[in-house]
């Protein structure tokens, strides 16, 4: 039995890609309403959100989460699908998607349903760093006031780097628990 899938993994699902609603829901062979639908925990048909579920499956996102019969998912979120082994050789890694920054600030921004404004009056950044950094334009002290922020709220930021190319696989986001922080965001 396939299990649909939480909003807020198919939120960071979409943010790992850069894609905007529109040109998921249009790619996932959906409408925009819909798939907004599903991003915001409105119901949808279980067999839509599976549809947008192998959409993503098929881009090379993995979707997150520990289940149990009855209860809510766990530990939600989305990552790129990555080697089993670090150590695999590079005709191997060059299967997966790979990138230059080790972490995906939209995706993490998508887990909270939160715009840009938002995060950087919560976090003490401007919106200009925020857009930055969420395009991976490295600004150490920003980029460390950012992850700590978003680390705070319950976010945990997935991947692992391969240190001759300088490559990173697996890149995503998940919930530390079952979901926010501890902390109001």
């Amino acid at each position: 039995m396939r299990t649909p899938a939480p909003s807020d993994c198919l939120r960071a699902a979409r943010a790992l890609t850069g894609l905007s609603q529109r040109e998921a829901a249009a790619r996932a062979k959906t409408s925009q309403n819909t798939l907004s639908a599903a991003e915001s925990s409105r119901p949808v048909l279980t067999e839509t959100n599976l549809l947008i579920v192998d959409f993503y499956l098929n881009q090379g996102i993995e979707l997150l989460g520990e289940t149990a019969i009855g209860k809510e998912p766990l530990r939600t979120g989305a990552r790129w699908v990555a080697p089993q082994n670090p150590d695999a050789s590079e005709e191997v890694k060059k299967g997966f998607r790979s990138q230059k920054f080790p972490i995906s600030f939209r995706a993490a921004r998508a887990l909270l349903e939160m715009d840009q404004a938002q995060v950087a009056e919560a976090a003490g950044l401007t919106v200009a760093i925020i857009q930055n950094l969420e395009r991976g334009r490295l600004s150490a002290g920003p980029l460390e006031t950012l992850r700590n922020w978003y680390e705070k709220h319950g976010v945990d930021f997935l991947g692992w780097g391969d240190a001759a190319s300088s490559n990173y696989y697996g890149v995503g986001v998940r919930w530390k628990s079952h979901g926010r922080g501890t902390e109001d965001v």
